[in-house]
């Protein structure tokens, strides 16, 4: 009989403790989903994933619980780290268009200037405070608990010491490890894993990767060319004379792509004429880009560098390596600097994401430029300075160059950044899209993107017709980083109302759709040329390396030995995903070019983290 009052008091605080973790799934899958209504068939059809997060949110919770003795103090750290996680991820996925991964925690000290460039999104959606407030409503009732219900010492003491060893068992291979990873098997992106996971546990299995990573050691010769690519990327070489090669404008248009291509739109009139007339002309093609919705800055560096982000440690991207790698990595523009060009960056806008005002000098940028640094008058149109402004700040810069030099421009605009609310722009775009699939609400925010384009299409124009009355022969490389991420009224994108995906999920989408939403398009003009290059297509990893071949210019060791084996078999390859030559997408990488794959992995990892990491 003694034993009744102490099982009756742990029952009643074993119970809330244990259902607490399912109430904090709730409130932060409400905060993701943005949807009171979606948490439940969402944890309904995620057992699994419910089933790890309540057994790791009970560890913790039985942790505190032990040690304190407190229900309040119990949950309070878990659930509020969790929420404010939870709605910080969800403001990065609508300001960028990719969630928070690992690699943002190396950014913490940039809050300020990234908080300040999304401050239109930080409003929380009445789905957030409407979670937040059951969280609260909670740590109240915990708190109440706590003051009638209580524990002796000792017995906190040992509950906690169990629960405690199985929170710690979290940290190290095993099971709870390994069940991350099964969940984890066929997710390609963070986005993936926070659809099937929930954010918290998303990034757990992200982290489970990241320590348990394998790499086989590398070949005595992949080390040895590694070694020797860097010291030839680093090596002196004879500058080019200036009649020999000619200045290289290069242009990455945010968010740009052919609007005019999506199932079941049409147009009275066209939104973009100039990419239109030109692309009769001029080489162009699709654009395989490494990520979809957002990540501009890991396209840039896919750019150029040759490497992919697929090949290095989770939660590590090309923009978040330690700074002394940028210094020697073999690049496009160092390769340019070497040769005498003049190497300048314009981005309009500041310096707050992806490290630039760092890895943009380290290399090979002689001149790394933001919207503080235009000597142009800066005309805001949407939320950010126009591409006509962009455009004219180009111009301006080419007028300014040493004369006696050749000169690589590379540009980042801005204006079409996400988001694309309806009244982005105080009028409308003059160029409506009709769709059957589409609300009037619909269409006005599509129409928000398509003024975007169009002005996008507008600086093309100035550009092309600037350049061709300068006296140097000029190429110019005109490309969409990636496609924008659109959302509709209801939550849904715009390419699934439209039928270019099947669903949200990206997990569940075939090569083929991945493929397509991985393509943008790009356009190289010149006004030296009698006749342009053949089309075909085109990816991150290749562009910046083909223009410069294109250009005239002689490549490195590294970027030949790039093109004559990496190029044969490939254009792009991305968390399990692979396109070969002629942009046909699969899942499964073709038996002849799996060594090729396996040794360019290999050398990537040489060339970023050195034979010591492994």
């Amino acid at each position: 009989m003694t034993g009744r009052p102490f099982l009756f008091k742990l029952c009643p605080i074993l119970g809330a403790i244990l259902l607490a973790p399912l109430v904090v799934l709730y409130v932060t899958q409400a905060i993701w989903l943005g949807s009171l209504a979606a948490p439940l068939p969402w944890m309904a059809g995620h057992p699994a994933a419910v089933g790890l997060f309540w057994l790791l949110f009970s560890s913790l919770s039985l942790t505190l619980y032990g040690f304190t003795r407190r229900f309040f103090w119990a949950c309070l750290p878990g659930t509020v780290v969790l929420v404010l996680l939870t709605y910080v991820s969800r403001i990065k996925r609508n300001v960028n268009g990719s969630p928070l991964q690992l690699s943002d925690f190396t950014m913490v000290g940039g809050l300020g200037d990234i908080a300040g460039y999304a401050s239109s999104q930080l409003l929380p959606s009445a789905a957030a405070v409407a979670a937040a407030v059951l969280a609260l409503l909670l740590l109240v009732l915990l708190a109440r608990k706590g003051k009638a219900l209580r524990i002796s010492v000792t017995t906190g003491f040992i509950l906690g010491s169990l629960a405690l060893g199985l929170l710690c068992s979290a940290g190290y291979p095993g099971s709870l490890q390994n069940a991350a990873l099964a969940l984890d098997e066929t997710c390609r992106s963070q986005l993936d894993r926070n659809d099937r996971m929930g954010v918290a546990l998303g990034l757990y299995a992200a982290w489970c990767q990241r320590v348990q990573v394998e790499r086989h050691q590398a070949d005595l010769d992949t080390a040895e060319l590694a070694d020797y690519f860097l010291e030839d990327a680093n090596t002196h070489k004879p500058p080019l004379a200036l009649d020999e090669t000619p200045d290289i404008i290069f242009i990455t248009s945010e968010s740009f792509f052919d609007v005019t291509r999506l199932p079941g739109l049409t147009f009275e009139t066209d939104p973009l004429p100039v990419f239109h007339s030109l692309s009769e002309t001029c080489t162009n093609g699709p654009f395989l880009s490494n990520t979809c919705g957002g990540g501009t800055g890991w396209v840039e560096m896919e750019l150029f560098t040759g490497l992919t982000s697929s090949f290095l440690k989770e939660g590590d991207t090309l923009s978040t390596l330690e700074d002394p790698v940028y210094e020697t990595l073999p690049t496009t523009v160092r390769l340019l600097a070497q040769l005498g060009y003049a190497t300048t960056a314009i981005h309009a806008h500041n310096d707050a994401l992806y490290n630039r005002d760092v890895i943009y000098p380290a290399i090979g940028f002689q001149e790394t430029l933001f919207i503080d640094d235009f000597l142009t008058p800066v005309e805001i149109k949407g939320a950010y300075a126009s591409d006509e402004t962009f455009a004219r700040e180009i111009i301006a810069r080419y007028e300014a160059r040493d004369p006696n030099a050749p000169c690589f421009l590379y540009g980042m605009s801005m204006e079409n950044h996400q988001a694309y609310p309806a009244g982005k722009y105080p009028e409308p775009s003059g160029y409506p899209a009709r769709s059957e699939a589409l609300s009037q609400q619909d269409l006005a925010i599509l129409d928000s993107l398509v003024m975007g384009l169009h002005h996008a299409d507008q600086s093309l124009g100035m550009l092309v017709d600037y350049f061709s009355q300068v006296d140097r022969p000029v190429l110019l490389v005109f490309v969409g980083d990636h496609l924008p991420s659109l959302n509709l009224d209801d939550g849904e994108s715009l390419y699934t109302r439209l039928g270019v995906s099947p669903t949200e999920d990206s997990s569940q989408w075939e090569a083929e759709t991945l493929a397509e939403m991985l393509s943008t398009d790009y356009l190289i003009w010149t006004n030296y040329e009698t006749q342009a290059l053949p089309d075909g297509p085109e990816s991150c990893t290749f562009l910046g390396l083909h223009t410069l071949a294109r250009a005239g210019v002689p490549l490195n060791s590294y970027f030949r030995w790039l093109e004559e084996t990496i190029g044969r078999e490939m254009i792009l390859t991305r968390n399990g995903f692979f396109a070969d030559t002629a942009g046909n997408g699969a899942y499964e990488v073709p038996a002849a070019a799996q060594e090729t794959l396996d040794r360019y992995a290999a050398l990537e990892w040489e060339l970023v983290y050195g034979t010591d990491s492994r």
